[in-house]
C-alpha cells in the first residue's frame, strides 16, 4: 500500500524545478482529494448494493438506473455531501489514455449538495502540467501512483503529514493541537459547535475528534490556498459537508452571525498587522473594549473576535505571543477591561522556547465567560519541560498530561504553577507576565570561600610532596643505571 508521504516526497523530488510550487501543490493535493472522494463513494455504495448482488458501476447501467442509480445518487448527496458518476471516478479514468484532460473534465462533473463547495477544485488543472512530454510522463506516473492510495481507516498521522507538507511553517505542531484539545474538552463528551477564526487547514480543529464527539465546525481563513486545504481536510477526515462552514475572509474585519459556540480553539498568526479602522469600534466585537488593538499587532483583535460568539458556558484556548500579557498602551487598556470588567481569563500557560518556527515566547490563554468578577487566574510555566531532540522543542506525553492535570485541578506546584487572586493581579498593575507569578529561579549552591581556600592549599601541599617523591625516585634510577 502506497503512503501519502511517499507520494509527496516522490512527486516533489521529480517535479522540483520543473513547475511552480503553487501549481504543484494545487494539482497534487487536488488529485489526492479526488482519489479520496472516488474511493469513498464507490466503497460506501458497494456495501449498500451488495445484498442486491450489484455494484456501484452496474447501478448506473441503463436497465438499473431508475431503480438503483437515482436512489444511490440521492443518498450519496444526503449522507456524503457529494456525488460522482462511476464513469468519472478517479480509479476508472486513470488507466485510460489522455488522463490529464479526462481528469479535468471529470472534476467538473462532481456534484456537491452544498453550493459553497462547487469551487473546491477551482485551482486544479491537470493539463497545466503538460509543459513537455518528459514532465507530462512524470506527472502521469505520479497520478497513477496516487491511485494506489488506500483511505480505509486513514490515520491522522498521514493526513497531518499532508497538511504540514503544504502549510510548511504556518502549521501548528501536532502536540500543541493535542494539548489545546485536551484543555477544552475536560469533562466533555460532546461539543455542538466549535470555531476557529484563523483555521488554516483545520488540522487543529480535527484533533478535537480524538477527544470528544463534535457536531459542527465553523472557521474563517484569509488565505485562499489554506481555505481550500481546510475544506478538503475536513472531508477527508470524514466530516459531512453539511456539518461544517468555512469562510474565505479576514475574520477581524468580517463578522459572521455564528450560532452560539461551545469551544474555540485557535492559533492565530503571531504579531500580524491588521486594518484597525476606527469604523470597527461600531462592531459589537470591539466596542466593549473602547479601544482597538494597534495596527501593528492583531493579537487582541483575534481574541475579541473569537470570544464574542462563545456561549456563556463555553471555553476558549488560543495560542498567543507572550507580549499580549504585558505590552502597554492600547493593549494594556484592553487587557485591563478583560480583567476588571469581564474577567474572562481563566488560565495562562507558558510554552517552551522554539516550540514554533518563529522563535518568540508563546503561551496558551484559556478564557471563559461564566467566571465571577473576583475569580483568580492560574499561571503555569511549562517552559522548562520538553523534548529537545529535534530542531523544534516538543512537548512529551508526560508534559501534556502534567499541564492538563494542573489546569484541571487548579493545582499549585512550586516553580511550576501559581493561582493568583485578582488582588495580586491588580497589585501588578494588570501585568500578566508569567515570571511575575511563577518563580522558576533555581538558587545556585553557595560556595564556602574559606573551605575552598583550604582545599586549594591542601592540594598544593600534596603536589609538592609528589614532586619531592618524584625527584628522589629519579635519583635512585640514575644511581642504578650508572
Amino acid at each position: 500500500m502506497v503512503k501519502i508521504n511517499q507520494i509527496l516526497l516522490e512527486s516533489s523530488e521529480k517535479l522540483k524545478g520543473h513547475i511552480e510550487y503553487e501549481i504543484f501543490q494545487h494539482n497534487i493535493m487536488g488529485a489526492i482529494f479526488f482519489k479520496y472522494l472516488s474511493e469513498k463513494i464507490e466503497k460506501e455504495n458497494n456495501k449498500k448494493l451488495f445484498k442486491f448482488n450489484i455494484n456501484y458501476k452496474e447501478a448506473f447501467e441503463e436497465e438499473n438506473i431508475d431503480f438503483y442509480g437515482k436512489t444511490i445518487k440521492k443518498e450519496s448527496l444526503e449522507n456524503l455531501g457529494y456525488f460522482i458518476k462511476p464513469d468519472y471516478l478517479y480509479q476508472n479514468i486513470i488507466s485510460e489514455e489522455g488522463i490529464l484532460k479526462k481528469l479535468d473534465d471529470a472534476i467538473k462533473h462532481i456534484e456537491f449538495q452544498k453550493e459553497s463547495l462547487n469551487d473546491i477544485f477551482y485551482n486544479v488543472n491537470f493539463e497545466n502540467i503538460h509543459i513537455n512530454d518528459e514532465i507530462k510522463n512524470i506527472f502521469e506516473s505520479i497520478l497513477k501512483n496516487i491511485n494506489n492510495l488506500e483511505f480505509k481507516n486513514k490515520t491522522y498521522d498521514e493526513l497531518n503529514y499532508l497538511m504540514e507538507f503544504f502549510l510548511k511553517k504556518s502549521y501548528t505542531p501536532n502536540e500543541i493541537s493535542i494539548l489545546l484539545s485536551k484543555l477544552v474538552t475536560i469533562e466533555k463528551n460532546t461539543i455542538e459547535n466549535v470555531y476557529d477564526a484563523t483555521c488554516g487547514s483545520c488540522s487543529t480543529l480535527m484533533i478535537l475528534k480524538e477527544e470528544v464527539n463534535v457536531n459542527n465546525y465553523f472557521g474563517q481563513e484569509i488565505n485562499r490556498n489554506n481555505f481550500n486545504l481546510a475544506r478538503m481536510n475536513l472531508i477527508m477526515h470524514g466530516i459531512n459537508p453539511n456539518n461544517f462552514e468555512i469562510y474565505n475572509e479576514d475574520s477581524t474585519t468580517t463578522r459572521r452571525d455564528l450560532p452560539p459556540i461551545d469551544v474555540v480553539i485557535s492559533h492565530p498568526p503571531f504579531l500580524k498587522k491588521w486594518e484597525a479602522d476606527e469604523e470597527l469600534l461600531k462592531d459589537e466585537r470591539f466596542n466593549t473594549y473602547k479601544k482597538l488593538p494597534p495596527k501593528s499587532k492583531a493579537d487582541y483583535a483575534f481574541i475579541e473576535t473569537m470570544i464574542y460568539p462563545l456561549n456563556d458556558e463555553g471555553i476558549m484556548a488560543v495560542i498567543m505571543s507572550q507580549g499580549v500579557l504585558f505590552r502597554s498602551n492600547a493593549e494594556k487598556d484592553i487587557r485591563k477591561t478583560f480583567l476588571k470588567e469581564k474577567n474572562y481569563i481563566d488560565a495562562i500557560i507558558g510554552l517552551p522556547e522554539k516550540t514554533f518556527n518563529k522563535n518568540i515566547p508563546t503561551c496558551i490563554i484559556i478564557l471563559k465567560k461564566n467566571r465571577n468578577k473576583n475569580d483568580g487566574i492560574l499561571f503555569i510555566d511549562a517552559s522548562n519541560e520538553y523534548d529537545n531532540s529535534s530542531h523544534l522543542n516538543k512537548l512529551r506525553k508526560e508534559d501534556i498530561y502534567k499541564i492538563v492535570e494542573t489546569y484541571k485541578n487548579k493545582e499549585e506546584i512550586e516553580k511550576y504553577s501559581h493561582f493568583a487572586d485578582i488582588n495580586e493581579i491588580k497589585k501588578n498593575d494588570f501585568n500578566l507576565n508569567i515570571k511575575r507569578y511563577v518563580n522558576t529561579y533555581e538558587e545556585k549552591e553557595k560556595i564556602n570561600i574559606q573551605e575552598t581556600i583550604k582545599e586549594i592549599n591542601d592540594i598544593e601541599i600534596k603536589i609538592k610532596e609528589i614532586k619531592l617523591e618524584q625527584k628522589e625516585l629519579l635519583k635512585k634510577i640514575d644511581i642504578n643505571l650508572s
